[in-house]
């Protein structure tokens, strides 16, 4: 479920297919993958959900951030008590 979310819905990944008639992914396949995500220029673009989604989690009232805030009052709590 995890891949095709990732390659299917959220389109941040790449899957590499494996040989039917094997059913493994032969290492020539990797190697297409790898070199597609290392040197392919639609990876160079930010992705448009995950780039709101990553801009929202690190914003003022974001996931992220409250959970650093809670992190340094909690390390605050200790440091005083």
């Amino acid at each position: 479920m995890n891949a095709v979310m990732l390659t299917e819905e959220i389109k941040v990944g790449l899957r590499p297919k494996r040989n039917e008639n094997k059913g493994i992914v032969e290492k020539e396949e990797i190697s297409k993958v790898v070199k597609s995500l290392l040197e392919g220029e639609e990876w160079k673009k930010p992705h448009g959900k995950m780039k709101e989604a990553a801009e929202k989690a690190v914003g003022e009232d974001g996931s992220s951030t409250k959970i650093m805030n809670d992190l340094v009052n909690n390390w605050k709590a200790k440091i005083s008590s």
